[in-house]
């Protein structure tokens, strides 16, 4: 009888606790499954949008390879517009600009490396966008493409592109004829990348030896910057 009284209690207080709660429960069951099933497709939708992405990306490729400019550009234009999430849609706008430059077009590639200098979601291709938008600014030797160089060599770069910042300061110079800071940048440009050198190989720095042996003999990342610290008087 104790036992029969017992369970009559345990189920009176499981309909109390489901008559106050119950509901609430209910809610908060319906709010995890919908928040799975929202979480599910939206994987399925990234997966999705970056399979597209990528197969538009290999057709921009193959038509670079064939020098195809119109037809790159056209799917440059596509995946910024329809794939900005995505690091496709940068590296579609590097090699956009690549081609538009070796072809004469150095509008269309100022304008590719500013979407890409601005959009991208990766930093490493802002600054290299960054960057090279800063090289054809040079080219162009006037006041107001120097003050926009300039500009934005002050920004930040990326971990791994304060060398080629460097190079770029030491460009900029150059054509001002600030030969004495030409050099220090160009310097300080060869310093950094000696510093990457030795941090991938897990040194502190480079022995003296080696340091020697890349001035006279210098690998191919370091050979156009070595011309112009020669150019300049050398080290």
């Amino acid at each position: 009888m104790h036992l029969d009284l017992e369970e009559q209690e345990q189920l009176a207080n499981l309909k109390s606790f489901w008559v106050n709660y119950g509901r609430w429960l209910a809610v908060g069951i319906l709010i995890a499954l919908i928040g799975y099933g929202a979480y599910w497709f939206y994987q399925k939708h990234q997966e999705s949008v970056a399979l597209e992405a990528s197969q538009q990306y290999e057709e921009l490729v193959l038509a670079a390879t064939k020098s195809d400019f119109p037809e790159v550009l056209k799917k440059a234009q596509s995946l910024e517009q329809n794939y900005a999430q995505t690091t496709y849609s940068a590296m579609a706008g590097l090699v956009a600009a690549n081609l538009a430059y070796s072809v004469g077009d150095v509008e269309q590639a100022s304008t590719q490396l500013r979407w890409v200098e601005e959009k991208a979601k990766s930093s490493s291709f802002q600054s290299l966008a960054r960057l090279r938008l800063v090289a054809i600014l040079i080219d162009q030797k006037d006041d107001g493409s120097m003050v926009k160089a300039s500009e934005l060599l002050k920004k930040k770069v990326a971990p791994g592109y304060e060398a080629l910042a460097a190079e770029r300061q030491g460009d900029l110079f150059l054509v001002q004829n600030k030969t004495d800071e030409a050099k220090k940048a160009y310097l300080q440009s060869w310093e950094l990348l000696d510093t990457q050198k030795a941090k991938q190989a897990g040194l502190k720095e480079l022995d003296t030896m080696t340091k020697e042996m890349e001035k006279r003999n210098p690998g191919e990342s370091q050979r156009l910057l070595k011309v112009k610290i020669d150019s300049l008087g050398g080290f």
